[in-house]
Parts: C-alpha cells; sequence; structure tokens
C-alpha cells in the first residue's frame, strides 16, 4: 500500500470497520513510514479528544418504562378474526413477516415509530436541564482538532519562513489586523512560519514555532474590550493549551510539550513584544 491509499483508508481503520487482512497490510505500512505513523497518531488523538469532549446523555430509566407500555398497548390493541365453525379456508401460507423484539416483546415497524416519538419527546422536553459544555470547552476542541488537523494534513504553515520580516507582512496582507510576530530561536523556540485559520468564528493568526521534534501552534486575533486578562491552562489527551490576553490580542498556545515548556514559551513571546 501507498501513502495515498492509507490516508484514504485511515478512518475506518481507527475506527476498527477493516478486514484482517487489510488492517495487517496498513499495520506493515505505518511500522514502515513515519509520516503516515505520525498522521495516523494525530488522527488517532483527534478522535479520542472529539469523542471524549462531546457530551452523551443517558435516557432517564423512564422510557425503558413508556416504551415498554406502549408496545404493549400497540399489540393489544391489535383485532383477532375469528372463523366460523365448519368453513374450510383455502388461502396459500403467508411467510411470517420479520419481526424485532425489544425487552423479549415481538413489535412492528407501528411500533417502533411510536417508541421513536416518544423517546424524541422525552428527550427534548430533559434538555433544557442538560449540562451544556462552556464556551472554553467549544474553543478548545476547535484549538486541539486545528493544532491536530495541521500535523494530519502537513499543513503547518502557508507561509514557511523562520524570518518574522517575512511571515508577518504575509499575515498582515491576509488579515485585517496586525498581528505580533517574533523569532525566539534564542530561547530555544524557533519560528517555523504561518497561516490563516478560523476559530470562534472569525479568522485568526496561527504563528507555528518548534520545540526540539514538537510544534506549538500559537493562535492571535484581536482582544474584547473588557476581556479577562486571567491567564487560563487546560490538558486534553496529552495536548496542554495556554490562554493569555494582553492590552490588544487573544493568544492560544497549543502543543504536546510539557506544561512548564509552555509556560516559558509564554514568558519568551511577551518578553519580545514587549517594546513593541
Amino acid at each position: 500500500m501507498n501513502c495515498e491509499e492509507i490516508t484514504s483508508l485511515m478512518d475506518v481503520y481507527v475506527d476498527g470497520e477493516l478486514d484482517p487482512i487489510t488492517s495487517q497490510k496498513i499495520e506493515q505500512h505505518l511500522r514502515d513510514c513515519g509520516k503516515c505513523e505520525q498522521a495516523y497518531e494525530a488522527h488517532t488523538a483527534l478522535t479520542h479528544a472529539i469523542s471524549r469532549s462531546v457530551p452523551y446523555y443517558k435516557a432517564p430509566i423512564e422510557l425503558r418504562q413508556r416504551v415498554h407500555a406502549s408496545l404493549r398497548d400497540e399489540v393489544d390493541d391489535k383485532p383477532t378474526r375469528t372463523v366460523p365453525r365448519g368453513s374450510q379456508l383455502l388461502v396459500t401460507r403467508k411467510q411470517p413477516e420479520p419481526r424485532a423484539v425489544l425487552f423479549g416483546m415481538p413489535w412492528n415497524w407501528l411500533g417502533l415509530a411510536a417508541a421513536v416519538i416518544l423517546a424524541a419527546i422525552i428527550f427534548s422536553s430533559s434538555l433544557p436541564r442538560l449540562r451544556q459544555p462552556t464556551s472554553d470547552q467549544f474553543l478548545a476542541t476547535q484549538l486541539i482538532a486545528s493544532h491536530v488537523r495541521s500535523l494530519m494534513a502537513d499543513h503547518l504553515t502557508d507561509v514557511a519562513s523562520s524570518d518574522q520580516h517575512t511571515v508577518k507582512p504575509w499575515l498582515d496582507a491576509k488579515l485585517d489586523f496586525a498581528a505580533p510576530v517574533v523569532d525566539l530561536s534564542g530561547e530555544g523556540f524557533p519560528l517555523i512560519g504561518g497561516r490563516l485559520d478560523y476559530l470562534d468564528n472569525h479568522p485568526v493568526a496561527a504563528l507555528i514555532y518548534q520545540r526540539r521534534k514538537h510544534f506549538i501552534n500559537l493562535f492571535a486575533w484581536p482582544a474584547s474590550p473588557g476581556a479577562s486578562k486571567a491567564q487560563k491552562t487546560m490538558s486534553r489527551q496529552g495536548y496542554h493549551l495556554l490562554h493569555w490576553v494582553d492590552s490588544d490580542f487573544n493568544y492560544w498556545a497549543v502543543s504536546d510539550v510539557s506544561d512548564g515548556e509552555l509556560q516559558t514559551f509564554k514568558r519568551s513571546f511577551q518578553q519580545q513584544i514587549a517594546p513593541h
């Protein structure tokens, strides 16, 4: 298998939907191809991040009882046909219609429709009481997805350069704001480049820095008036997120480096933009 075939089968492979022979071929390719192995690890991390971030709600116990009752009523309401004694029926025997079984009771499509409608009504009535994810949690999911997607698609940058005087003019021409861009090679975080991204319903600047074999995505966009300047940290699925706000911009740094290194990166970045 080549890399293009592996990419096309990545989703079904991660979901465990391939036959054993095809899965074995993919596993052999992943052992031999570091690029595809990195894409697989990033894809798996993204899948886990999304599955664990999306809320899961268990139906209330009353649902089983009500579905059970509705099915019993539907079966009991069926009319029964009586045949006069002594009469003969010349009919062709029909094959029994397939029936599903739920909770030990037979039911047909009418019962299924009734159960689905009943479940929808119960769920919609309880929806306002369900806990919704916070805006920060939702944004964190977007940030991790964007970071992982940039690694999977080999699209870290739109403009690849370690020269801040090349990256900044390119971003300034694409955005309606001028995000600060600095090179932190002296502090161990060399600038790799920049790209455009879209988060929280608006375009943002994404600056990419490197820490040994790891990458840091730094997302920046203008801060809202009166925005809280309290620093926030999060950790999800092996990724660390660091958020801070200065007088002009929102910043979110995302990476799989340690939290301590991400804090060091933030301090280095702030020291470089302070004179500007």
